[in-house]
């Protein structure tokens, strides 16, 4: 005969959740995803600006140490804003957004239920 295990299930309510360490963990999760999404943004947005910018640029004539300034700026600015900046700001959002969500769900929850949760 085959050996079967028998398994109880058990439905629990969450009736809160902690709110910083909620809110810390998905906002780093926030970050990191931005920062790849920068990464790639960068290397495939900012390449095309670069030409577009350099063509622009290039087209009221002017030198082309000028152009090639001007649109290395426009690329430098856009890696720091891209790689720095939005990740930063990302975990920021994210941390007040989670937050309040996990505040709201503590407030609710003892009122109108909590999720319920089958542990084996």
């Amino acid at each position: 005969m085959e050996d079967v295990k028998e398994t109880k299930t058990m439905i629990k309510t969450v009736k809160s959740l902690p709110v910083f360490d909620i809110s810390l963990i998905v906002s780093v999760i926030a970050l990191i995803l931005a920062f790849i999404a920068g990464v790639i943004w960068f290397i495939f947005g900012y390449a095309t600006i670069y030409q577009i910018s350099t063509l622009i640029i290039s087209l009221n004539n002017n030198t082309t140490a000028v152009v090639n300034s001007v649109a290395s700026s426009i690329t430098a600015m856009g890696a720091l804003y891209l790689i720095i900046v939005w990740p930063i700001m990302t975990f920021i959002a994210t941390f007040i957004i989670t937050a309040i969500a996990v505040l709201l769900y503590n407030y609710l929850a003892p009122r109108i239920g909590g999720i319920k949760l089958e542990l084996e």
